[in-house]
């Protein structure tokens, strides 16, 4: 495993950098960090790399061992022998398996959040913690018992067009869970309040950028998340649609920014809201979701000819498959993850330039103001300034820190006597 985690770290990451980051000439701030936490960064940054390829190759060869040995099939013979009724057998089978996977998967999860407990990105206490994730793990089993009688019932009924019918039974579904989630779920990991509540005054300052941008979002849309209660990082969101749509904003963020840095943020978010990403990202989901599926039954099917009886499998509407979808339905997320973070880099790079754009003329020197707050929003994460090409294409949903700093400084079509983009 060892000599795995460094060939990883010699194929995709670039080898840390010494030289310091001070203004260079024309006065752009350059995105660096003092060698102590540069230090910090780059070992950070190997090891999140890292663990994504260690724990993608761990889940495949888990979810393998689990066809290999039957693991499928045993739940199926045991929900048979202890209940008659289908849609009981089914959530014995569904939650078995989802609690076994994410069990073994609990290791990293620890290995994880005590990375993040030493380099000082989090202050939540274990038991915390362990609530969190046992919360999680109950939502999960929800949802995912309520998507399985739904998968395997259309299986049932239509073995070649279940990919397209259970495709459309999502779209509502994962409709409701955007809805439901600020409104539900959120709650249940953090507290909010309202931001008035505590920075009038900012929330008079963001009312200005609202009016310019011709758009109404009342204060009671806007949320203060008492993030410092478990990170140091810095954060803010948009989230939820119709009723549920609101804006977040930690409270680590308005405890690190000052008012003009918080602004640019918040026109940030609500590029995100204005220029309608959260729709384009429900699209692109969905777009996603139909490829995945289609080649989900393809793969199956093909997988099943070869290997049905060596797995005892007795169909694909056998709930012994569960291992078998899951596992392509994986495969096919992994490959998938640099088109999704392509798209995602693209919506969080428009969003930047909106908020440059709606701040101008209301903060002083807005293209400097935004490179401090990404100067400082990389120091509290640790974001290392010299990120490996690869690992960006691959990993990285938001366009680098350091890329981002300069491209706020040089943003600058009011001078070069330019239309901007969004904001006329």
């Amino acid at each position: 495993m060892s000599s795995f985690v460094s060939l990883i770290c010699l194929l995709l990451l670039d080898q840390p950098q010494t030289a310091a980051a001070a203004p260079t000439a024309g006065g752009l701030l350059h995105y660096t960090l003092p060698p102590d936490k540069l230090a910090q960064a780059h070992a950070l940054y190997r090891i999140d790399v890292s663990l994504y390829f260690v724990t993608t190759l761990y889940v495949f060869l888990i979810l393998w061992l689990m066809l290999r040995t039957r693991f499928g099939a045993r739940l199926r013979d045991l929900a048979e022998c202890l209940s008659r009724v289908w849609l009981v057998r089914s959530a014995m089978v569904i939650a078995s398996f989802l609690v076994a996977l994410e069990v073994l998967q609990l290791p990293f999860e620890i290995y994880r959040h005590h990375i993040s407990l030493v380099y000082g990105l989090s202050v939540q206490q274990w038991g915390s913690w362990l609530g969190d994730w046992a919360k999680g793990l109950g939502i999960s089993l929800v949802v995912a018992t309520l998507l399985g009688w739904m998968l395997y019932s259309v299986l049932r009924r239509s073995p070649k067009r279940w990919w397209f019918y259970f495709w459309l039974i999502t779209i509502p579904c994962l409709l409701f869970s955007i809805f439901i989630e600020p409104i539900l779920i959120d709650p249940l990991f953090n507290k909010f309040e309202p931001l008035s509540e505590h920075h009038a005054d900012l929330v008079e300052q963001i009312e200005r950028v609202v009016h310019r941008a011709a758009m109404e979002i009342p204060p009671s849309r806007m949320f203060e998340m008492k993030a410092s209660e478990k990170t140091t990082e810095l954060n803010a969101y948009v989230t939820g649609f119709g009723s549920s749509k609101r804006v977040v904003v930690w409270d680590t963020t308005t405890q690190h920014l000052d008012i003009p840095e918080t602004l640019f943020v918040f026109g940030h978010e609500m590029g995100h809201y204005v220029l309608g990403h959260l729709i384009k990202g429900f699209l692109f989901a969905v777009a996603m979701l139909l490829v995945f599926f289609y080649l989900s039954y393809r793969i199956a099917n093909w997988l099943m000819r070869r290997n049905a009886e060596r797995w005892d499998i007795r169909g694909l509407s056998d709930f012994a498959t569960l291992p078998l979808l899951v596992l392509v339905l994986y495969a096919l997320g992994f490959l998938g993850d640099p088109l999704t973070n392509a798209f995602s880099r693209h919506i969080e790079h428009e969003a930047d330039i909106y908020g440059l754009e709606i701040t101008h003329g209301l903060v002083p020197d807005s293209g400097r103001t935004a490179a401090t707050s990404f100067q400082i929003l990389g120091e509290r994460s640790l974001d290392y300034p010299y990120v490996g090409k690869f690992a960006e294409f691959w990993l990285w949903n938001h366009p680098t820190i350091a890329n981002r700093e300069i491209f706020a400084q040089t943003y600058d079509p009011w001078d070069k006597g330019e239309q901007p983009e969004f904001v006329k």
